[in-house]
């Protein structure tokens, strides 16, 4: 009986060392990982080993017994990424290649302004495990996780009317007054105070309820009657596939299962409003695929100015040719003097999405964000003036069925070109205030925000639709913060974006 006893504790203590060199090596493994993973700090491309050692990690926490939990960050207060097949969540290293990310493992961390990305693969993709190099040409589309927050309130946005100045006056007092209201005309932005949080902790909340200075829930992260963690966002403008020029890419048709949402394709364009919609609509129905809402673009474009993103107005996207993911190189004089020229559009002057130049094109400041936010084409909102269809080939019913479902923002009837209060809160339209309105140099009059002096004109009757984000030669009026209107028509200077309400 006391040799039995003794054999079975010499077994215990045998399985106890095991136990303690098997999580050894995991932490150990793990420890070696960390310290090699892809850095985003100043851009620099660390070779991450991780892809070499994921299966081997994987055995020892089989062997050892222990249960590894996914990855949360902290930061985010529960409202990390919802992941759902055909989403295969990625890490894509500063020189753009992408890699099948560990859910296990730091995978995105906003803290560091690394924003979690997913792919969906082509049809003809071949079968992918985690830790494998996913080569670029089995992607269909990226996307960009958006979580759930509220945002400290600085500016309710009550501005009726612009505040008119000439600034190209012959009187020299006068010109100097109004070159020093035209640098205050884009000197007003600010980094937006955000605090991210899930469905319990950040509920809904009503327009009602905004106070200044006080936190409100984002109303992009509720989609009728739906209140999401958070939203995955196209990374770049929707392409054409198979297009192989800007030309071949304008068509009018809904065909979605010609989306490919990349970099360094032909922006889709040329294309109904309907037919932006419904291709959206119908590209991952079991993702709950959509249009970009002008709410969302807001929730993008207040995440790109926080803490947790660029903190600054994007790079533009100056290619002639409307391909997405570039970045210009000469945008300085956007920061510093705004509305003072327009750059040129160009394939010579510009770089794409994974270089130095191309990561400020980013809402992260570097590649794990989101692209095109600035320049590029127009892009369409799915937005509208209540009751006004214009020439989107909607018919009423269809539309007032979609704004019913939340899939379309419906604004105030009575919304005219300057009524930025009739702003829905957090779009990015209204709370860029105060807006001022002078004489172009090439003497065109405009509407300018405070942030950065970027265009500002609201929605009307007239023109019901609003696009964002402004076109290549729009040069520095461009920007993540631009905003203006038109009927809805086709037109080849317009192209859209998809979002996805993963729950």
């Amino acid at each position: 009986m006391k040799k039995v006893i003794k054999n079975n504790y010499k077994l215990l203590v045998g399985i106890l060392i095991g136990l303690v060199i098997s999580v050894s090596s995991v932490y150990a493994v793990e420890a070696y990982i960390e310290s090699n993973k892809v850095s985003y700090d100043n851009h620099s491309e660390k070779i991450t080993k991780k892809d070499n050692v994921q299966e081997s990690i994987d055995e020892l926490y089989e062997r050892s017994g222990i249960h590894k939990e996914k990855w949360i960050d902290k930061e985010l207060n529960g409202a990390d990424p919802v992941l759902k097949d055909p989403l295969i969540p990625v890490e894509i290293k500063p020189n753009g290649e992408v890699y099948y990310a560990n859910l296990n493992s730091e995978w995105y961390n906003y803290s560091e302004k690394r924003w979690a990305n997913a792919v969906i693969l082509t049809d003809t993709a071949g079968e992918y495990s985690v830790g494998d190099h996913i080569l670029e040409k089995d992607i269909e589309s990226y996307f960009v996780w958006i979580p759930r927050y509220q945002y400290k309130i600085w500016d309710l946005g009550q501005y009726s009317e612009a505040y008119t100045f000439n600034r190209l006056t012959d009187d020299q007092s006068n010109r100097e007054n109004d070159t020093t209201l035209w640098k205050l005309a884009g000197s007003n932005s600010k980094l937006i105070d955000i605090k991210f949080g899930n469905i319990e902790n950040t509920p809904k909340m009503n327009e009602s309820e905004a106070k200044l200075n006080e936190y409100y829930t984002h109303p992009a992260f509720t989609l009728g009657n739906k209140d999401l963690n958070g939203i995955w966002v196209g990374k770049f403008e929707t392409g054409y596939k198979g297009a192989n020029s800007k030309q071949n890419a304008q068509l009018n048709r809904e065909e979605p299962t010609s989306i490919i949402i990349k970099p360094d394709v032909y922006s889709w364009r040329n294309i109904s409003i309907k037919n932006m919609f419904m291709n959206s609509y119908n590209y991952k129905r079991i993702l709950d695929s959509h249009m970009l809402k002008n709410t969302e673009w807001g929730a993008i474009a207040y995440l790109s100015h926080s803490a947790y993103g660029i903190g600054n107005e994007v790079n533009t996207n100056n290619s002639a040719d409307f391909k997405t993911g570039y970045s210009t190189t000469s945008n300085i004089d956007q920061r510093i003097y705004p509305g003072i020229a327009v750059e040129s559009t160009d394939m010579i002057n510009i770089q794409p999405w994974n270089t130095a130049f191309g990561y400020l094109a980013s809402t992260s400041g570097n590649i794990s964000g989101i692209y095109d936010m600035s320049g590029g084409a127009w892009e369409y909102m799915a937005a509208c003036v209540k009751g006004q269809v214009g020439s989107s080939d909607f018919n009423i019913n269809e539309l007032e069925k979609q704004i019913t479902d939340g899939y379309i923002d419906e604004y105030l009837a009575d919304s005219s070109r300057e009524s930025y209060n009739k702003r829905i809160l957090g779009d990015a339209t209204g709370e860029l205030g105060p807006f001022y309105s002078y004489l172009e140099s090439s003497g065109w009059s405009g509407l300018h925000s405070s942030w950065y002096a970027d265009n500002s004109n609201f929605i009307d009757s007239s023109n019901p639709w609003p696009f964002r984000g402004g076109i290549n030669s729009d040069g520095v009026l461009t920007g993540q913060f631009y905003f203006s209107s038109w009927t809805g028509s086709e037109y080849e200077y317009y192209s859209f974006r998809i979002a996805l309400a993963v729950q």
